[in-house]
C-alpha cells in the first residue's frame, strides 16, 4: 500500500515544528520506504507530503502507526493534515479494464 500524509502549516511555525520531528520515532519495520517533500503554498505557508510504502499485507497496520507518529502535529493548533491511500497508474489501468 501505498499513502500521503499531508500536512499544511504557517511558514512561521516551521521551526516550532521541527521539534516535533526529533520527537516522532521511527517508523515500523513494514514501512519499506518514506519520501518527504514540501512546497510553498501561499498563504497557507508550508504544504509537505510524506509519502509512504509498506510492505504488502501492511497497509493497516502501517496507517494505525503512522498515524499515531503524526499525532502531535495535528494535535498543534495551526497544523491541518490530510490523509491519502494512493493508486499506482499501473492498478489504476487494472480498475479501469
Amino acid at each position: 500500500m501505498i499513502f500521503n500524509f499531508i500536512l499544511w502549516y504557517p511558514s512561521s511555525k516551521a521551526r516550532e515544528l521541527v521539534e516535533l520531528v526529533k520527537k516522532m520515532g521511527k517508523p515500523p519495520s513494514y514501512v519499506k520506504k518514506w519520501l518527504t517533500f514540501q512546497t510553498g503554498e501561499g498563504k497557507k505557508g508550508i504544504k509537505h507530503y510524506n509519502i509512504i510504502f509498506t510492505e504488502k499485507g501492511h497497509g493497516d497496520d502501517a496507517i494505525v502507526e503512522v498515524s499515531k507518529m503524526f499525532r502531535p502535529f495535528l494535535d498543534h493548533e495551526s497544523v491541518e493534515g490530510k490523509f491519502e491511500v494512493l493508486v499506482s497508474a499501473r492498478d489504476a489501468l487494472k480498475i479501469l479494464s
